[in-house]
C-alpha cells in the first residue's frame, strides 16, 4: 500500500481507545424555526426583485388570464370565469 492509502485507511478505523472520543449531547429544538426557512419565507425579497410573471392567453377565448386574489398561483380567464377572478 501506498502512504495515500495507509492514511485514508485511517479514516475507517476504530480509534484504538474510544475513551479520547468525544461527544456532543442530543439537545432538542422547536423545529418551527427551520420549518420555516425551509418552506421558503426568507425569500420574498428575490420575488420582490422578479418582474411579474406574463400571463398566458387563455385557449378558449384568446383573452389574457389573470391571476385571482384567493389563489395567487392559478391563472384563471376572467371571460371564461369571472366568478373565479373576482374571488
Amino acid at each position: 500500500m501506498t502512504p495515500c492509502h495507509d492514511s485514508q485507511a485511517a479514516l475507517f478505523g476504530a480509534p484504538a481507545d474510544t475513551a479520547e472520543v468525544t461527544r456532543t449531547p442530543a439537545r432538542r429544538t422547536a423545529p418551527a424555526a427551520h420549518d420555516a426557512a425551509l418552506a421558503g419565507d426568507c425569500f420574498g425579497w428575490l420575488a420582490a426583485l422578479l418582474p411579474p410573471p406574463s400571463p398566458p392567453v387563455c385557449g378558449g377565448c384568446g383573452q389574457a388570464m389573470a391571476l385571482p386574489a384567493s389563489a395567487p398561483v392559478l391563472w384563471a380567464c376572467p371571460a371564461c370565469h369571472p366568478q373565479e377572478v373576482a374571488a
